[in-house]
């Protein structure tokens, strides 16, 4: 998202009182937002752009026509909450005001707004995991619900926070999507489930050694996503591990298929021993409590 100086431009859509869609010069879109920018207004009529409170100028995210259809949809008070929540990403996270973080934002608080007022409960699985992976994320996800719940005065669910904490992960995954983003998540959630499963008990989720197998499977997630592979491992780690811990290797073979999958191909010799060394370290650690 870009704010641009201007003069005028020609009105090619008024969506409602509003938001309008605006043609520049040089024949570039526009969105323009302001309380009562759209109101008497016509398709051809000048338009002059300083009377826009907030302009958005296309930065390859999305077309200037989606961008106003989301928000023509949206209330100007979460407009402008958008707005601050993106400033905070910005400042905390790095990321950058782009149209690609301002309408799934948008879009998933004015759901998330509806679904407070209906009463409608949903399901938020991958809190912890979101938790481990993204603390900063999380925490800003919080303050996020925290603010909305304020400015708005509406109570939404207390794991609110993870579905806006997912989409600050998502911007950082510049060549990822969303879809990829959830799949390491769930993944990584099911892969405890699995261990819990095979070792008959539940891993303490607030434990370190669980914390630390986290950023483990997280690592070989993102090494994956960069083409390379875990650091250079013996391969005979897996073989001295299932010698010590034949369970625990046993483990790691299926965590290392269920990774696999996710991925779309096979973990290699390095891979599997590197899982292979963490899950025997997860599997003695819980065996001592």
């Amino acid at each position: 998202m870009e704010l641009t100086q201007g003069s005028s431009a020609t009105i090619k859509r008024v969506y409602n009182n509003n938001v309008l869609l605006a043609e520049l010069s040089d024949g570039s879109e526009m969105v323009l937002v302001g309380k009562g920018i759209g109101f008497n207004h016509k398709p051809g009529e000048a338009v002059d752009l300083e009377t826009a409170d907030q302009r958005f100028v296309p930065d390859g995210s999305y077309a200037a026509s989606h961008v106003a259809d989301i928000l023509s949809d949206a209330p100007l008070e979460q407009i402008e909450l958008v707005q601050e929540i993106m400033a905070m990403a910005q400042t905390e996270l790095k990321l950058e005001p782009r149209q690609s973080l301002l309408v799934p934002i948008l879009d998933h608080l004015g759901f998330a707004v509806q679904r407070a007022r209906d009463g409608i409960k949903v399901d938020f699985p991958l809190r912890w995991e979101v938790a481990q992976l993204y603390p900063a994320e999380g925490n800003l996800g919080r303050r996020v619900v925290a603010l909305i719940m304020e400015r708005l005065g509406v109570q939404l669910q207390e794991d609110e926070w993870v579905a806006f904490a997912l989409h600050f992960v998502n911007q950082q995954w510049s060549k990822a999507d969303f879809s990829k983003t959830v799949s390491m998540t769930e993944t990584i959630a099911r892969a405890f489930s699995l261990l819990s499963v095979r070792w008959g008990k539940n891993i303490d989720e607030n434990a370190l050694s669980a914390s630390r197998f986290v950023t483990h499977l997280r690592y070989l997630f993102a090494r994956s996503a960069e083409a390379t592979g875990a650091n250079s491992i013996r391969v005979d780690v897996l073989a001295s591990v299932r010698q010590a811990y034949p369970e625990a290797a046993d483990a790691a073979l299926e965590v290392a298929k269920l990774i696999g999958g996710a991925l779309r191909r096979e973990l290699g010799d390095d891979e599997v021993s590197y899982l292979a060394l963490h899950t025997s370290r997860l599997y003695v650690e819980m065996l001592n409590t």
